[in-house]
């Protein structure tokens, strides 16, 4: 059980980001604290004070030059995430009885952890959310008894209410995006995988056509080299020892064999030396041509 839960806390899936998320994703807080800022002063939502999101807005715009600027993106997210963390807390503590307010807000941040960072960020905000959670129960509970009463105006509920839902719909609005191209490039990598795959194969194809012919290729010129050979050691050898016979036999002034014999027995080798011959250059010319 316990190595489940630390998979489960652990486990990470990359999902590659474009440049610009993480820049529009505080550009899109900075708004929503904007329009919050505008609430309070308008209205007073009754979730926390002017001076504070004054704060967090002013922290927002500082992260966002910094992430306009190229800034580690991964400190960037980590810091917008604290940010949020911490307004939430400081919030609850001064305004505990809008502890209803930040439980639905404080559901936010393990979604934008998946969209700043990776999935084990997003993990690891939820238990710290969760444990938030139960931890600001207890002390509720302990500050303002077992329940407490909440003012409910419409109006400043009705603005509350609007930024939330454009908070979750541009989040949402990022997550798919940010998995809809990741799913596209996956889909344009396939494409070239399967492209490559299908010209391997026809590379293979072609390899396999032309191991064939250069084997068929080799085989014929080897049976030609033993044909060439087997005329050298029998067809030419043949003539060309006659000849030479003959000559031992002029050389040797006690032989019986007579000069015109002699010279029968040469030029019938020679003529046969010379089919032999123009038989070989007929089988090269041939070999040239094909």
């Amino acid at each position: 059980m316990h190595d489940r839960l630390k998979d489960w806390l652990l486990k990470d899936y990359k999902v590659p980001k474009s440049e610009g998320v993480q820049f529009i994703t505080i550009l899109i807080l900075t708004i929503l604290t904007g329009l919050i800022a505008l609430g309070e002063y308008a209205v007073d939502l009754k979730a926390t004070t002017l001076p504070l999101i004054l704060i967090l807005l002013v922290v927002n715009v500082a992260l966002l030059v910094l992430a306009k600027r190229g800034v580690n993106t991964r400190l960037i997210g980590n810091m917008q995430l604290g940010v949020l963390y911490l307004m939430f807390q400081l919030s609850f503590f001064l305004l505990p009885g809008a502890f209803h307010v930040f439980i639905y807000w404080m559901v936010s941040i393990p979604l934008l952890a998946f969209i700043f960072g990776n999935l084990r960020t997003s993990h690891v905000w939820l238990v710290v959310v969760l444990i938030t959670i139960s931890g600001n129960s207890a002390y509720g509970i302990k500050t303002m008894g077992g329940s407490y009463e909440a003012s409910i105006p419409y109006l400043p509920y009705a603005f509350a209410g609007t930024i939330f839902t454009i908070t979750l719909v541009a989040c949402f609005s990022l997550l798919y995006n940010l998995l809809g191209k990741a799913y596209s490039r996956l889909r344009s990598k396939n494409r070239e995988v399967i492209e490559l795959i299908s010209q391997l194969k026809a590379m293979n194809g072609s390899l396999e056509k032309v191991v064939k012919e250069r084997t068929k290729d080799i085989e014929e010129r080897n049976k030609k080299l033993k044909k060439y050979a087997f005329m050298n050691s029998h067809m030419v050898r043949a003539p060309l020892a006659n000849i030479l016979g003959a000559i031992q036999h002029l050389e040797d002034k006690t032989d019986q064999i007579t000069a015109e014999e002699l010279l029968d027995i040469v030029k019938v080798s020679a003529t046969s030396l010379d089919d032999v011959i123009k038989e070989i250059g007929r089988s090269l010319d041939e070999q040239e041509r094909t």
